[in-house]
């Protein structure tokens, strides 16, 4: 017999391949249970709603997308090279002509209350990353550590951006680039105005 935690497992995986291919808004809870291979009222032991199992896929992606960045970032030898490990993370994804640009972005647009529970999942994912990457400012002591990681995460972000709609694999890259022109500037560049 399947475990609970292993059914749950199933099913946010399910979810996340369907949405990934077709977009929140356009999966029924049908498409799901039956591509989970469980029955509907299973689905609805684990998730009350469609929505609670979206935040529940995009908290998973936030978990592995972070420990991703955060195994790249501790296999880097400096602490700029360390801070500037999302870049690199970047451009392995973006080197896949299937990339469709960030999971919890594109999802962010189909959810425009900032208050509404899948809106809150996708802001803790960018908090927990602008945490992380003020950990790593600071390490490399290029300014307020605060304004370093937004930045760099306004940087990478802008990259995505680029990916998808311009079609810019290099964009990784240039990002990484003028992060190092930014932060080569001095710490008076790196502190809010």
């Amino acid at each position: 017999m399947t475990s609970p935690e292993a059914t749950r497992a199933k099913i946010v995986e399910a979810a996340a391949d369907l949405f990934t291919r077709c977009g929140v808004r356009a999966v029924g809870i049908n498409e799901i249970w039956r591509a989970a291979e469980v029955a509907k009222s299973t689905l609805y032991q684990h998730f009350r709603s469609k929505d609670e199992l979206v935040a529940a896929v995009l908290r998973q992606r936030n978990d592995q997308w972070c420990a991703r960045l955060r195994a790249l970032a501790e296999s880097r030898g400096g602490p700029i090279d360390r801070l500037f490990a999302i870049f690199d993370l970047l451009g392995d994804e973006f080197a896949d002509p299937a990339y469709r640009g960030s999971a919890l972005v594109n999802v962010a647009a189909e959810y425009p209350d900032p208050d509404h529970l899948v809106r809150v999942a996708i802001r803790e994912h960018k908090q927990e990353v602008l945490r992380y990457l003020s950990g790593l400012a600071a390490e490399a002591a290029t300014g307020t550590p605060e304004a370093v990681a937004a930045y760099v995460l306004m940087l990478a972000d802008g990259a995505v951006c680029a990916r998808v709609c311009l079609g810019d694999t290099a964009a990784a890259a240039t990002a990484r680039r003028a992060a190092a022109r930014l932060l080569s500037a001095g710490p008076a560049a790196a502190v809010p105005s």
